[in-house]
């Protein structure tokens, strides 16, 4: 879908959309009293769970648009203190939204963060965030982290049709936003991602999802035949191998790296809900009994490559990390689900030595550095020091 140019967003859409979610915010409200009727054949009363939480985001999406327009209103009147304003608003709108989540749905965050490593805000020089992009609602949530716990300015690069989200164009917008489209036909787009990364100053992060799109199966398999049709072999062997992430898209990381601004890197994964890859898994989830774990990882600059090819090798090899911790989460989550006298939790050594059968395993991809190559907090994802942001 096109994205309406600006002036029809500001003064068509968004003048608009504010009685519209005033309106299916009341709806919501009546479904979910509706909802307890319901209780006897819902018990886990997944209606009115739904309906609350709608009404919650449309609610806060009035909100924000109604505050914005104040906000730009009161432009003369702030001064520099106005984009200050825009962030409290997004932090508030944030926390309002991750709480309602956590009463209404049973979100819960679990952290698992690095043992050594400088720790973000206070001074924090331009970081780059490389994130996985799976399952509902992950990126609300880095920027509701990032804001709220670590104190960093995130500076968002977003696909182009979210920008039909009033709250989000306009918030994310006017705090330096980057939206780029992604299928290809965005030819400006690195540029733009590396202009901005030149901006960043202390206590800023710039947020990227290389991935380019949410992962399922689905778009992993289509991924992988368009790579074959195409010829480009490399690629597709690295998709293949990749089964719980898209291999990431290395343009935009590359144009940001290239600014030169940038200080260190926080590789973030996560696993828990990304499993959930269409409205019915995530229906039939409500409320949710697993948490989201989270886990990032510092790759200071001194560890980043200096050439392109270099650098893109560098990337793919932190996403077969990220690959293997969520693998790794997933077999821990079977093994629950089993029981402790189960033969998932007790695997033979053959199935755990891929030589017990007298031949040598297969070499790593050339596409993939050597082990030694990893940086030193690469293994601890397999071992992960995991925190709660929530209530259990």
């Amino acid at each position: 879908m096109a994205v309406p140019p600006w002036p029809v967003r500001r003064f068509v859409i968004d003048p608009l959309f504010v009685p519209l979610a005033a309106a299916g915010a009341v709806v919501g409200l009546v479904v979910a009293a509706l909802g307890l009727l319901g209780a006897p054949l819902d018990r886990r009363l997944r209606v009115t769970r739904a309906a609350l939480l709608a009404a919650a985001y449309l609610t806060a999406e009035a909100v924000v648009i109604v505050s914005a327009f104040g906000l730009w209103l009161a432009r003369p009147a702030l001064g520099r203190r106005y984009e200050g304003a825009h962030v409290w608003l997004l932090r508030r709108a944030l926390d309002e939204l991750i709480a309602a989540a956590r009463r209404l749905v049973g979100f819960r965050l679990e952290i698992g963060e690095p043992p050594v490593g400088p720790a973000p805000g206070g001074g924090t020089p331009p970081v780059l965030v490389l994130s996985r992009h799976g399952g509902p609602g992950d990126s609300f949530v880095l920027v509701h982290l990032l804001l709220s716990h670590y104190r960093l300015l995130p500076r968002v690069v977003l696909i182009d049709r979210l920008q039909l989200d009033p709250a989000i164009d306009i918030l994310l917008g006017r705090l330096g936003a980057c939206f780029v489209r992604n299928d290809g036909s965005d030819d400006q787009a690195a540029a733009r991602i590396g202009e901005l990364a030149g901006r960043l100053g202390a206590d800023e992060a710039l947020v990227i999802f290389p991935e380019g799109a949410n992962f399922t199966p689905s778009r992993r398999r289509r991924l992988i035949a368009r790579l074959r049709a195409r010829g480009q072999w490399d690629r597709a062997a690295v998709a293949e191998d990749l089964d719980a992430v898209l291999p990431p898209r290395p343009a935009g990381v590359l144009a940001a790296l290239a600014a030169g601004t940038i200080t260190a890197t926080m590789i973030v994964a996560h696993a828990g809900l990304d499993e959930l890859n269409d409205p019915g898994e995530v229906w039939r989830a409500v409320p949710f009994t697993a948490p989201l774990l989270l886990r990032w990882w510092w790759a200071p600059v001194e560890q980043i490559p200096d050439s392109a090819a270099g650098r893109r090798q560098w990337l793919t090899m932190h996403w077969a990390v990220m690959n293997a911790w969520i693998d790794a989460r997933r077999a821990d989550v079977d093994v629950e689900k089993a029981g402790p006298d189960s033969d998932a939790a007790h695997p033979d050594a053959d199935a755990a030595d891929p030589a017990s059968d007298g031949d040598a395993a297969d070499p790593p991809d050339a596409e993939w550095p050597a082990a030694a190559a990893l940086p030193s907090e690469a293994a601890v994802p397999t071992v992960p020091a995991v925190r709660s942001d929530g209530p259990s």
